[in-house]
C-alpha cells in the first residue's frame, strides 16, 4: 500500500494560497486534501480573520508570514510565485497587481502558472471595489428570503452560511483541476476568474431561479403548508417536503387523517389556490398533527411511506452520527492549536489516487525557514541568478 503521505491526485502539484477569510483558504484546503503541497502566505499578524474554523481551511498547509509591503519578503512571494503550479488569492481586483503579483507580472516569469483569482464581483463589474462580504453578495443576488420562507423585497432574511464563498471555492477547484489537465495536454497556464456573486447562482441552482421568478405568495401571504418546518411533541423539528401531489397522497394516508381533511376539503388542490382561508385552516391542522408524534417518529412513518422527510438536527449531532464517523464524513484531526477536533472529512472519495490530511493547520509563519530555503534552492538551480540573495 502507498505511503499515506504520498498519495493524492495533486502530489507534485505546488499551490501559493494567498486566501483571507472564507473562499480562497477553502479552495486550498480542497486541493491540499487530494495531496497538492499548499504554501499558505498570511500577513503579518496571521489571517484577516481569527475564527476556529481556521483550522479546518488551513489543514494540510505549511506556514510563512510575509509583510508584502517590505521589498525584502515581496521578493520571496514573486520567487514562490514563479516557482509555483497554482495561486489562489481572494482580493478585490487589482489588488494582486499593484503588488506586481497579479496574473500578468507572474505569467511572465511562470508561462505554466494557473492562476485563479476570487474577487466578490468580477473585474468588468461596476461593483468590483466593494468588498464582498456575504450579505452583500446575498443581497445582490437575490439568495435571501424572508420570514415566511418567500424570496421577497419584504422583511429579507440574509442566511449565515457562506453560501458565495463555498460555492466559489468549489468552483475554483474544479477550475484549478481542468485548467492544470489542459496545461499537461497543452502546457500553457491561465487565468481562472471565480467571482463569487456568480457562484451564488450555482448554489441557488434551478428552484433557487424558479423562486427569485415568483411573485409574493397568495392565499394570506403564508406560503404552502406543504413544504416547511413544523414542531413536534418532543419540541424538536421535522423538514417536511411533500410539494408532488403523490407525497401529499402518501403523508396524510401514513398520518391516518386522508378521509377526513378530503371530507373538509383540504386536499382539494384548485380551492387551496385561490381560497386563503382554506389555506390557513390547512396550516392549523398540519401544525396540530405534527404536535402528536416525536419527531423521530415522524422522520421514519413519513420516508417509509415515500416522502422526503428529516427531523432538523444541529452540527454537533451530525459530527457524532456514526455514519457520519464510519463513512468518512467526519474525521477526528489533532490540530495543534486546539488539539483533537472533528472536522469534515476529504471530499471528494477518489479511489485510485485517495486524498489524505497529512497534519492540522499549522501555526502561524512555522514553515518559513524550510520554505525560505527551497526558494534559495530553485534560484541556485535556476543557474546564474545575479539577484541579491533572500533574507530569511
Amino acid at each position: 500500500m502507498a505511503d499515506a503521505k504520498l498519495t493524492g491526485a495533486l502530489v507534485g502539484i505546488r499551490v501559493i494560497d494567498f486566501g483571507q477569510y472564507v473562499a480562497g483558504p477553502l479552495a486550498a484546503m480542497l486541493l491540499a486534501d487530494q495531496g497538492a503541497d499548499v504554501i499558505r502566505i498570511d500577513p503579518p499578524g496571521g489571517p484577516r480573520w481569527a475564527t476556529p474554523a481556521n483550522a479546518t481551511w488551513n489543514r494540510g498547509k505549511r506556514s510563512i508570514v510575509l509583510d508584502l509591503k517590505t521589498s525584502a519578503d515581496l521578493e520571496i512571494a514573486r520567487r514562490l510565485v514563479a516557482g509555483a503550479d497554482v495561486v489562489i488569492e481572494n482580493f478585490r481586483p487589482g489588488v494582486m497587481d499593484r503588488l506586481g503579483l497579479g496574473y500578468s507580472a507572474s505569467s511572465t516569469t511562470n508561462a505554466g502558472l494557473i492562476y485563479c483569482s476570487l474577487p466578490g464581483f468580477s473585474a468588468d463589474d461596476p461593483r468590483a471595489p466593494i468588498p464582498a462580504w456575504e450579505g452583500v453578495l446575498g443581497a445582490a443576488s437575490g439568495s435571501y428570503v424572508n420570514r415566511l420562507g418567500q424570496p421577497t423585497r419584504e422583511t429579507p432574511a440574509l442566511t449565515a452560511l457562506p453560501l458565495s464563498s463555498s460555492y466559489g471555492a468549489f468552483l475554483s477547484a474544479t477550475s484549478i483541476a481542468m485548467a492544470l489537465n489542459a496545461r499537461s495536454r497543452d502546457g500553457g497556464g491561465q487565468h481562472i476568474e471565480t467571482p463569487l456573486f456568480d457562484a451564488t447562482f450555482t448554489a441557488v441552482g434551478m428552484a433557487g431561479f424558479k423562486l427569485m421568478d415568483q411573485a409574493p405568495p397568495t392565499g394570506g401571504g403564508i406560503g404552502t403548508p406543504w413544504v416547511r418546518q413544523y414542531e413536534c411533541a418532543d419540541g424538536r423539528w421535522v423538514q417536511f417536503f411533500a410539494n408532488p401531489t403523490r407525497h401529499r397522497t402518501q403523508f396524510v394516508e401514513a398520518a391516518g387523517v386522508s378521509s377526513e381533511w378530503q371530507a373538509e376539503g383540504l386536499l382539494d388542490y384548485g380551492r387551496l389556490a385561490m381560497d386563503a382561508s382554506l389555506k390557513a385552516r390547512l396550516l392549523e391542522r398540519m401544525v396540530e398533527l405534527f404536535r402528536t408524534r416525536d419527531a423521530s417518529v415522524w422522520e421514519e412513518l413519513i420516508n417509509a411511506a415515500g416522502t422526503p422527510t428529516a427531523v432538523c438536527r444541529e452540527s454537533n449531532e451530525w459530527l457524532c452520527h456514526d455514519h457520519a464517523l464510519a463513512s468518512g464524513a467526519v474525521v477526528d484531526v489533532e490540530d495543534p492549536t486546539y488539539g483533537a477536533m472533528r472536522q469534515p472529512g476529504v471530499h471528494p472519495r477518489l479511489e485510485a489516487t485517495p486524498g489524505h490530511i497529512r497534519r492540522g493547520a499549522p501555526k502561524l509563519d512555522e514553515d518559513r525557514a524550510a520554505i525560505v530555503e527551497e526558494v534559495h534552492d530553485l534560484q541556485s538551480a535556476n543557474t546564474a541568478d545575479s539577484t541579491e540573495p533572500l533574507a530569511a
